[in-house]
C-alpha cells in the first residue's frame, strides 16, 4: 500500500511539532510561490491566473504521490519555456485555443509520464546528458529574458518563432516605448535584487508585488498606459475534460515528450539532493508517476505542464519542512489568493510580473559551466555548446533532440574507442602510472598496457587495433601486459578476437600476460576456451608481480648493454654496476670535497652513513646504497628521488642534459673525488 500511497509514510508519524515546522515552510515558499507561478504563466504565454491554477491542485497531486516530500512541484521556467516554444506554431499566446492546447500539453505530459514510472523505464532520464540539459537551460534563461522586453518597455510586438525574429521585432518597436512602463519594470527589477543582496530570506518578488499593486491601485496606472493583470476569476475552475484536438495529437506527442523527461529531470535532480541531505529513500519510478499525475490532474483544473523546482524546493527545505503537509499548506495558500484576493491582483502590473521573470531565470545563466565543463570533459563540452547555440537558431525542442543525439553519438564513439593507458613505474611512489602522462620512459621489452573499458563485439577489434599501433615499433618487446583493473565485461565476440591476437603474438615472439582479471572476466576466458590458448601462467594477480615473475625470462644482456633505463628494482641486479661495499664508500671523500664550498650547505649524519646537500630549495639524501660502479668510475640512480621545494622528484628530472651525463638508467658521478664533488653540485643547483 505505501508503494502506491507514498504519503501514508509520512502521515503515520505526524505530530504536532511537525506541523509546526511544516506550516512555517509552507507559508515560506507560499510568498514566493504567488508571484512566480504568475510570472511563470506569462512565459508559457498564459494570463497570469492560470500560473495560480498550476500552483494549487498539481501542488497537492504531486507531494501526496511522489516519493520525495519536500520537492516542490509547480510551474518552472524551462517547462513553461518549452510549452511556449512548443505550441506558438498552432495557437498565438493568450489566445483561446492556445490556452486549451497548454492544458492538453499538460495532459500529456501526465500521461507520458505515469507510463514511463509504471513501466519502470524511470532510467530513460539517463539518455538525457546533464550537458545538454545546461546548454539548453543557459539558452532558454537568455531567449526567456528577451521575451520579456516587450513586456518591459510596454511595447506589443508580433511572437515569432525564432528569437532573432523576435529580436528583430523588438528592435523596430523600441521608439514605441513607454517610459512610464520601463521605469516601473526596472525599479521593480532593482527592488528585487536589492532584497535578495540585504537579506536572502527575504521574499523580494512579493515585496515588489505588493509595492507596486499598492501603488497601482492609488495611482492609477493604467491612466499611464502601464498594463495591469486584469480581471482574475475568485476560486478553482470546476473540474473538466481537456479539450483534444485530434487533429494536432500526433504533432503535440513528441512535444509533450521532451517536455516530461525534460520536466522530470529538474525535478528528479532537486529529489536527489534532498534525499541525500536527508538519508530518504528516492524511487524514481514514483517520482515519474507522482509529478505524471500532478500534470494529469490539474489539466482537469486548467493546468499547464509543471515540475519540480529547483529553488522553491530549497527554500522548502531550508525553511524546515519535514513532510509533504508544507506543500499542501503552499497549496492552500495559493487556493485562499484565488477565492480572495482576486479583485487585489486586479491592479498588479504587468511589469512587475516581467521583472519577476527576468530576475528569477538570470541564475540559470552560468557562462563558467562551459569552461569547467569543457576543461573536464571534451565531449560534454561539445554537447552543451551545440545544444545552447542551437537553441537560438531553432525551435528548443529540436535544439534538445539534436543535443541529446549528439551526447549519444559521442558517448558511443568513447565506448568504441576507449583510452588506452601505457603504464610505468612511478620511481618517486614505486606504483605504476600513466607514463605519458608522468613522462616516464617504458621497458622496451615488457609494455604495459590499461585499456579503460570492458571488452565487447562492438570495441575489441579498435582496441587491438590501437594496441597493434603501439608495440609495432618495438622489435625487444617481450611480453604484452594487459591490465584488467578496468575490464569489468568480456563478451564471446571479444574473446574470438583476442584468442585470434593471442596466436598473432606467439608467432611474432610475443607473450599475452594478464594482471588484475576480474572473477567474472575469468570465468569467461575458462568458458570460452581462451584461457587454454593464454595459457593460466599468464593470468598473473598485479603488475609488481607480473614484472618479478617475467623480469626472469626477459633477455639480461639487452638489459644491460642496450636498455637505457633502469625502471624496475631488478634492473639493478642485471646492469653492469655493482654497490660499493661499505669500505669503499665514497661518501667521506666527497664531504670533505664539498666542504671546500661555501655556498653549498652541507653536513654528513655519520651515525648513518648519509649526505644532505642543500642547495636552491633542493635537497638531496645520498647514503651508501646508492653508490654503484662499472669498475672505473662512480653512478647514482636517476630514479633516486631528492626534495624540490618540499616536493619529492626523480634525480633524473632535474638533471640537464648538457650538465648530467646519462648512461643506461644511471647519472655520471666521476672517477675522482674532485669531479664527483663538481658533478654533484652541478644537480643541486640545477
Amino acid at each position: 500500500m505505501d508503494r502506491f500511497l507514498p504519503f501514508l509514510l509520512w502521515l503515520r508519524v505526524y505530530n504536532r511539532k511537525v506541523f509546526t515546522q511544516d506550516l512555517v515552510a509552507g507559508l515560506t515558499v507560499a510568498v514566493v510561490l504567488v508571484p512566480q507561478s504568475m510570472a511563470y504563466a506569462l512565459i508559457a504565454g498564459l494570463p497570469p491566473v492560470y500560473g495560480l491554477y498550476a500552483a494549487s491542485i498539481p501542488v497537492i497531486i504531486a507531494t501526496l504521490f511522489g516519493s520525495s516530500p519536500q520537492l516542490a512541484t509547480g510551474p518552472v521556467a524551462i517547462v513553461s519555456f518549452l510549452t511556449f516554444t512548443s505550441l506558438t506554431s498552432y495557437a498565438k499566446p493568450g489566445e483561446e485555443k492556445f490556452i486549451e492546447l497548454a492544458i492538453l500539453m499538460a495532459f500529456l505530459v501526465g500521461i507520458i509520464q505515469i507510463a514511463i514510472g509504471v513501466f519502470r523505464l524511470g532510467f530513460l532520464v539517463s539518455f538525457v546528458s546533464h550537458a545538454v540539459i545546461m546548454g539548453f537551460t543557459n539558452a532558454a534563461a537568455i531567449i526567456i529574458i528577451i521575451t520579456q522586453i516587450p513586456a518591459l518597455l510596454g511595447i506589443k510586438v508580433e511572437q515569432r518563432e525564432l528569437i532573432f525574429q523576435n529580436l528583430y521585432e523588438i528592435a523596430i518597436n523600441v521608439p514605441k516605448t513607454n517610459l512610464y512602463t520601463l521605469v516601473l519594470g526596472l525599479a521593480s527589477i532593482g527592488i528585487i535584487i536589492g532584497l535578495r543582496r540585504i537579506n536572502r530570506n527575504i521574499p523580494s518578488a512579493l515585496v515588489a508585488v505588493i509595492i507596486f499593486t499598492a501603488l497601482s491601485y492609488f495611482l492609477s496606472f493604467e491612466s499611464y498606459g502601464i498594463r495591469v493583470v486584469g480581471n482574475i476569476p475568485q476560486g478553482l475552475p470546476y473540474p473538466s475534460i481537456p479539450y483534444i484536438d485530434l487533429d494536432l495529437l500526433d504533432r503535440l506527442l513528441g512535444k509533450a515528450f521532451i517536455i516530461a523527461l525534460v520536466g522530470f529531470m529538474e525535478a528528479y535532480a532537486i529529489a536527489k539532493f534532498i534525499a541525500n541531505q536527508t538519508k530518504q529513500k528516492l524511487d524514481v519510478n514514483q517520482e515519474l508517476i507522482g509529478q505524471g499525475l500532478a500534470n494529469l490532474v490539474g489539466s482537469f483544473f486548467k493546468s499547464f505542464p509543471v515540475s519540480g523546482s529547483f529553488s522553491r524546493s530549497a527554500v522548502n527545505f531550508q525553511a524546515g519542512a519535514k513532510t509533504g503537509m508544507s506543500n499542501i499548506i503552499s497549496a492552500c495558500f495559493v487556493i485562499a489568493t484565488l477565492l480572495l484576493a482576486g479583485p487585489l491582483l486586479y491592479y498588479l502590473p504587468r511589469p512587475v510580473l516581467s521583472a519577476i521573470v527576468i530576475t528569477a531565470v538570470l541564475s540559470l545563466i552560468r557562462p563558467h559551466y562551459f569552461i569547467h565543463l569543457w576543461k573536464t570533459n571534451r565531449y560534454d563540452g561539445i554537447s552543451a555548446i551545440t545544444t545552447f547555440a542551437l537553441s537560438f537558431i531553432m525551435k528548443p525542442d529540436y535544439a534538445i533532440l539534436i543535443g541529446v543525439f549528439l551526447s549519444l553519438s559521442l558517448f558511443l564513439w568513447r565506448s568504441l574507442h576507449p583510452r588506452i593507458v601505457r603504464m610505468s613505474r612511478d620511481p618517486i611512489s614505486g606504483t605504476f602510472v600513466n607514463a605519458e602522462a608522468n613522462n616516464l620512459p617504458i621497458c622496451p621489452q615488457i609494455e604495459m598496457l590499461r585499456p579503460e573499458a570492458s571488452l565487447y563485439y562492438a570495441n575489441v577489434e579498435n582496441i587491438l587495433e590501437e594496441i597493434k599501433n603501439i608495440i609495432k615499433d618495438k622489435p625487444a618487446l617481450k611480453y604484452l601486459v594487459i591490465d584488467g583493473e578496468s575490464i569489468n565485461y568480456v563478451d564471446g565476440t571479444a574473446l574470438e578476437v583476442l584468442y585470434d591476437f593471442c596466436e598473432d603474438l606467439k608467432n611474432l615472439g610475443i607473450n599475452l600476460v594478464f594482471v588484475n582479471v576480474k572473477a567474472p572476466v575469468r570465468e569467461a576466458m575458462i568458458h570460452s576456451g581462451f584461457l587454454d590458448e593464454l595459457g593460466k601462467e599468464n593470468i598473473l594477480p598485479s603488475k609488481g608481480y607480473a614484472i618479478g615473475f617475467l623480469f626472469k625470462s626477459l633477455d639480461h644482456q639487452y638489459c644491460a648493454k642496450v636498455c637505457p633505463y633502469a625502471l624496475f628494482n631488478e634492473c639493478y641486479t642485471v646492469k653492469d654496476y655493482v654497490k660499493f661495499e661499505p669500505a669503499e664508500n665514497p661518501i667521506r671523500s666527497i664531504y670533505e670535497g664539498l666542504s671546500k664550498y661555501e655556498d653549498v650547505d652541507v653536513y654528513v649524519g655519520r651515525a648513518y652513513g648519509s649526505l644532505i646537500l642543500k642547495a636552491n630549495s633542493i635537497e638531496l639524501d645520498l647514503r651508501s646504497q646508492d653508490f654503484y660502479t662499472d669498475g672505473s668510475a662512480i653512478y647514482i640512480p636517476s630514479t633516486k628521488v631528492v626534495k624540490k621545494m618540499g616536493e619529492l622528484v626523480s634525480l633524473g628530472s632535474l638533471c640537464n642534459k648538457k650538465d648530467c651525463i646519462m648512461k643506461n638508467g644511471f647519472i655520471y658521478l666521476g672517477s675522482t673525488t674532485q669531479e664527483m664533488v663538481e658533478n654533484l653540485k652541478k644537480i643541486v643547483k640545477s
